[in-house]
């Protein structure tokens, strides 16, 4: 089974997915926001297998690591390899891979976009999470039958319930 977690940006995609398999036995990778005084300062990623946290990434004026450079914020080089063994690693030990998220470093073949690779050939169950505005570029390069969740105001039962209807579940 592979699943697309589908939002807008800062849409709670990370946020819920993280709520609702938290204590359930997964692997893989899920990056929630930073926040201080109230405004989003950057996201750390969280090992889904030990729940070891790590920074992945913060506003570029504040950053004090080395990584890239996106338009907001800057993405720590330790905090992909991070992502990059957290996945690994449930590859070998896991049923269950989530991976957070497809971003544009992914869709320019660079951050986690070979541990996407590989998890999404593997017989493995996978959850991608990913931004609206990058669904289809990602069906265009990973061409499997995903079911999708789409995480929104009024979306979100009809994207479940097609999801999980054709998976027995409901």
């Amino acid at each position: 089974m592979k699943i697309l977690f589908i939002g807008k940006k800062d849409s709670g995609k990370s946020s819920l997915l993280y709520a609702l398999l938290k204590n359930c036995k997964c692997g893989g990778i899920l990056c929630l926001p930073v926040f201080e005084n109230g405004k989003k300062i950057g996201t750390d990623a969280i090992d889904m297998y030990n729940k070891e946290r790590k920074i992945f990434s913060r506003l570029k004026q504040i950053a004090n690591f080395e990584g890239i450079e996106t338009e907001y914020y800057k993405i720590s080089f330790e905090g992909i390899k991070f992502c990059i063994n957290a996945v690994e690693k449930a590859l070998e030990k896991c049923k269950l891979i989530v991976i957070d998220e497809f971003g544009v470093l992914e869709r320019d073949k660079k951050g986690l976009y070979n541990v996407f690779k590989k998890s999404l050939k593997s017989k493995k169950d996978v959850i991608v999470v990913i931004r609206k505005e990058l669904e289809e570029e990602f069906l265009k390069e990973f061409p499997y039958e995903f079911g999708k969740i789409y995480v929104g105001l009024d979306c979100i039962s009809q994207g479940f319930n097609d999801t999980f209807k054709n998976q027995n579940f409901l």
